[in-house]
């Protein structure tokens, strides 16, 4: 396969890199200038792609992280050295496969020479040679790079980086001294980029042995994760469960890879940590497909959920086992895709409501406002048109009891940082502009990059943030108490006075917070935050069940 390049003779190598983003469906960068970079950043001002200020790195990071897993790329730009807060949001897109491009300026190779004892740079000999301390940091969360120093040779890096992205569903880094952003490059088209396919035969028997598991079952259940959603396979997955009636549940990490509301959808199935009756339906199982499934200790319910092996099909990117059976020659995309056209023997008898048939319709009472019936008030009010973006902490508990849209839930479910939601908001409200963005936060993750709203009011966007306000990290207080566990009580309501532009407001009741919301969801424009003032041990039915498993680990 060749991608086309635009066919004009030369241009540079900044230049360049814009075009291939742009080709790639990138239409905004997120970062901040620094004088190693803000000559590309002044390119982008003649580019159709769009620049995003942000206040720093790390919250640039997050915004580009939803941008991706929205759109499929995204983009952060970061000056050298100090850039490098910007690890912290990698890691979250390494851990979670979110293809992610960070730009980095850096010094020009001729300066460098003269004089290695510049500003930003790590140096770890006295030798006039290249800092190599950044590149060696970003490698080990990134799945491809490459510094950009030879104008001949950088348009197969930038395809090669740029393709590695997309292929690998994971970040990449790019390293762009200032002196090679306007040096000219020649080109007349694309690169060839190999394909891959599975071996004909080993898929053939795959599929053989997969049909043969459905036959023998009565009550199968696809399981659905992140790396099925992020490699585009859930129509895929729909069809074959809608053709034979096969009920669906999601991991955490996979959550919003379908429309929710659908009858077939049962809900999160995280091992012990899900609803009951989630549990019983997966106990109750005699075939599980698992579908881009990680492992992970969130997902699994502390690893709680270890179906038998010779009842199961595991499909990911690093292996699919057909019960017992490995077919290391069979591709992930191929296998799944291939299995949800298979003819598989019969149509299965339904055999549990749907997670969205068993929710009670909310109305507000009098009395304080709590966590369940706050997630209860907006379940009511979320539409499939909706986005909601979770922090880490009982914001992301909550959340995986609320039913979403289809790619209507963003969360950093197995690497966990605090601080994501709000800046994910900003980075979603640019993806999607006309869809509603919903941050739930805690009032510790608030604390980290809450700020951060600024970008949302310099650019008028307007996404709605709940923040959770009940005193201290909420995750951590069944675990172990302590003083630790207690944080200032700032008045978050009175965020957008600070801020200078916004709307703000203080729920105690249930009566007000849905006052609240709706006002939110019929306004747009500007951010709105409301703070859900809570009891310091009002926990969400979910962190309740979480802290059980979580206690034993601790």
């Amino acid at each position: 396969m060749r991608i086309p390049l635009h066919q004009t003779a030369q241009k540079s190598v900044g230049t360049y890199l814009l075009d291939a983003l742009l080709q790639r469906g990138v239409e905004h960068i997120f970062g901040i200038p620094g004088d190693y970079i803000i000559r590309f950043d002044k390119l982008i001002e003649n580019h159709p792609i769009r620049f995003i200020n942000t206040t720093r790195e790390s919250t640039a990071g997050a915004m580009a992280d939803a941008y991706a897993r929205l759109k499929g790329l995204g983009v952060a730009c970061i000056t050298y050295g100090v850039g490098m807060n910007i690890v912290n949001a990698l890691a979250q897109a390494y851990t979670e496969g979110v293809p992610l491009v960070v730009i980095s300026g850096a010094h020009g190779k001729d300066e460098y020479e003269k004089c290695p004892y510049r500003h930003h740079l790590i140096n770890k000999s006295v030798a006039c040679h290249r800092d190599t301390t950044q590149l060696e940091i970003f490698s080990q969360v990134t799945c491809d790079q490459a510094v950009l120093t030879d104008p001949l040779e950088a348009p197969k890096q930038i395809f090669r980086v740029l393709e590695s992205a997309l292929r690998e569903k994971k970040p990449v880094y790019l390293e762009l001294p200032r002196d090679l952003v306007d040096a000219p490059i020649s080109l007349s088209n694309g690169f060839p980029l190999p394909g891959e396919h599975s071996d004909p035969e080993a898929l053939k028997e795959a599929m053989g042995d997969s049909i043969r598991l459905f036959e023998n079952a009565q009550k199968p259940l696809l399981w659905i994760g992140r790396e099925a959603h992020v490699h585009g396979l859930t129509e895929s997955l729909l069809a074959l469960a809608e053709a034979h009636s096969i009920p669906i549940v999601s991991t955490l990490l996979g959550k919003g890879g379908i429309d929710e509301r659908h009858p077939l959808y049962l809900g999160v199935f995280q091992g012990k940590i899900s609803q009951e009756q989630i549990q019983k339906a997966f106990a109750e199982s005699d075939l599980i497909l698992m579908a881009g499934v990680l492992r992970t200790d969130v997902d699994t319910g502390f690893f709680s959920a270890e179906p038998e092996a010779s009842h199961t099909i595991v499909a990911s990117p690093r292996r699919i086992a057909v019960g017992r059976h490995h077919y290391p020659d069979v591709l992930f995309e191929e296998f799944l895709q291939a299995l949800s056209k298979a003819p598989l023997p019969k149509t299965y008898e339904p055999r549990a409501a749907s997670f969205s048939s068993t929710q009670k319709p909310f109305t507000a009472e009098e009395g304080r406002l709590t966590t369940a019936r706050l997630l209860a008030c907006l379940q009511k009010h979320l539409k499939p048109q909706h986005i909601l973006a979770a922090d880490t902490g009982d914001a992301l508990f909550a959340s995986s009891d609320l039913i979403v849209g289809k790619d209507g839930y963003l969360a950093g479910a197995y690497f966990a940082s605090m601080g994501y939601a709000v800046p994910a908001a900003i980075g979603a409200a640019v993806a999607e502009p006309e869809r509603r963005v919903i941050a739930l936060v805690g009032d510790g993750s608030f604390q980290m990059t809450g700020t951060e709203l600024t970008t949302a009011l310099r650019y008028g966007l307007d996404p709605i943030i709940i923040v959770l306000n009940n005193h201290g990290y909420a995750t951590e207080r069944p675990l172990i108490e302590g003083e630790f566990n207690d944080i200032v009580n700032w008045n978050y309501a009175g965020m957008p006075a600070l801020l200078g532009g916004g709307f703000g407001v203080r729920a105690e009741t249930e009566k007000q917070f849905e006052e609240a919301l709706i006002s939110a969801l019929k306004r747009r424009g500007a951010f709105h935050l409301i703070e859900a003032d809570l009891e310091k041990l009002d926990f969400s039915p979910a962190l309740k069940r979480f802290e059980v498993l979580a206690k034993k680990t601790v």
